[in-house]
């Protein structure tokens, strides 16, 4: 999610806040002076600070729930996920913003809810209080979430927003207590906040220096293995490998930029109007006000899908075509397809060529490219993972054995509605490569298996 993205959903959620702050402020100042000063007689005055407290409360409250509930369908009724710093393990697995965005917004988002309680009573000075309130807020919102279907019941939701109240809480305590000159007290109050900043900051640094990035298909979950059959059908080696790691043609956005705009230039396009939807790891290119071609390019490694929109008219359909026809027509994206490259057509129009992991030199050749030609003899679709990669140096990793002994230990990501794996058969293993989070082609096992009857690639890192 970009940065504008969510300054969007604060702004949409701060307007429909606001709009109820009016209407509540409307009905309570009513209630008030006709019905409980002029009916009743009352001489209760109302406090400024209460009235400006409890509105920003109300207020906050509102944008609490227009995040949690309005900002997404019904989709996850009964969804529970209860298993203990589950999204900080695929946040630094992944290590993609999307994943930080998760868990930072979620301590973020409670932070207010400590800061106000305690400005809106003084009872709540008190830690007890505002650490039960905020227990009971996010357990009512996450329970909600399990029965509407508006969300998945989470621990860590649960978690982060507990360490936002308490974060929250301490900021404000700390600026009271450092007002009436009580530093020790202060540091106190403000410690929470110091502590996250700085493992924060202390794993952010960490993995900025560490020499590889992090890989996605580490598991998550365990999985559970307990209960599972397990046949093999090769002999695994209990030696250790010495192979290479490689790296991507990785790029930073302007240089992704320059590709793309040469990419449209050739095809004779106007770039002027062309409109770039960056994220961490890749930009959405739009071309034309009617965007009428669109490339989604991966900075990581130079892959890209590309799609001219043309395809999609009622008068233009798939055509069968011969190689060497499909390789001329490509040379005006500037492709240069591999000689040892594999050549098979898909379906009718649709053409494949793929190279497995072929090592000249200090390079590696790996990945496909799939094409699609249409009846006015052009190419439209392209999807380009056809990769050279780069030797880094070579590098140990464990055996087969060892990771045969993680399978079996469940430490291997895996996604199914049945939890408890039966059946797992083994029919082949070898050495593959998996792309990390910091473009790097790691090594990694690959056991070709039948699990529970469905056949699957389990991945488990080599280092």
């Amino acid at each position: 999610m970009r940065i504008q993205e969510i300054i969007d959903i604060i702004r949409e959620y701060f307007f429909l806040a606001l709009i109820a702050i009016i209407i509540l402020g409307v009905i309570f100042f009513l209630g008030y002076f006709i019905l409980y000063r002029k009916l009743f007689g009352g001489k209760r005055r109302l406090l400024k600070k209460q009235l400006l407290f409890g509105g920003l409360f109300i207020g906050y409250i509102i944008m609490v729930a227009g995040v949690t509930f309005l900002n997404r369908g019904s989709n996850y009724l009964g969804e529970m996920d209860l298993s203990f710093l589950s999204s900080y393990r695929e946040a630094w697995y992944s290590f993609s913003v999307r994943h930080w965005q998760f868990v930072l917004l979620n301590i973020l988002m409670f932070v207010p809810f400590g800061i106000l309680l305690p400005l809106l009573h003084s009872r709540f000075r008190r830690g007890i209080w505002t650490i039960g309130a905020a227990i009971l807020f996010t357990l009512s919102i996450e329970s909600l979430q399990l029965v509407t279907g508006f969300g998945i019941f989470e621990v860590d939701d649960l978690f982060n927003n507990l360490l936002g109240s308490i974060i929250g809480y301490g900021i404000i305590m700390g600026f009271i207590t450092m007002k009436g000159k009580e530093l020790k007290l202060s540091f106190f109050y403000f410690s929470p906040l110091l502590l996250v900043l700085v493992l924060l900051g202390s794993m952010f640094t960490y993995y900025h220096f560490k020499e590889f990035g992090n890989l996605s298909i580490a598991p998550i979950h365990r999985t559970d293995m307990t209960q599972a059959t397990t046949t093999i059908d090769v002999q695994l080696n209990d030696n250790t490998i010495t192979v290479p790691v490689y790296k991507a043609p990785s790029y930073t956005k302007d240089v992704a930029n320059k590709f793309v705009l040469d990419f449209f230039k050739r095809m004779n396009l106007d770039t002027s109007d062309m409109e770039i939807i960056s994220y961490q790891n890749e930009g959405v290119y739009w071309n034309g006000r009617e965007r009428s071609h669109n490339i989604w390019f991966r900075f990581l490694d130079g892959s890209y899908d590309y799609t001219d929109f043309s395809s999609f008219n009622e008068d233009t359909e798939l055509k069968d075509v011969d190689e060497e026809t499909l390789k001329e027509n490509l040379t005006k994206f500037d492709i240069d397809i591999p000689q040892d490259s594999h050549f098979q057509k898909v379906d009718i129009g649709i053409y494949e060529w793929t190279v497995n992991k072929k090592a000249i030199d200090n390079q590696l050749k790996d990945g496909y490219l799939t094409v699609n030609y249409y009846s006015d003899d052009t190419v439209k679709r392209i999807n380009n993972k056809l990769i050279t990669y780069d030797k880094v140096r070579d590098i140990q990793i464990i055996s087969e054995q060892e990771a045969y002994k993680k399978i079996l230990d469940g430490e291997f990501q895996h996604y199914s509605e049945n939890k408890i794996i039966e059946t797992l058969h083994i029919h082949k293993v070898e050495v593959s490569y998996y792309l990390d989070s910091k473009g790097y082609y790691q090594p990694v096992y690959a056991f070709y298996s039948t699990l529970d009857g469905l056949n699957m690639t389990i991945l488990i890192p080599g280092i």
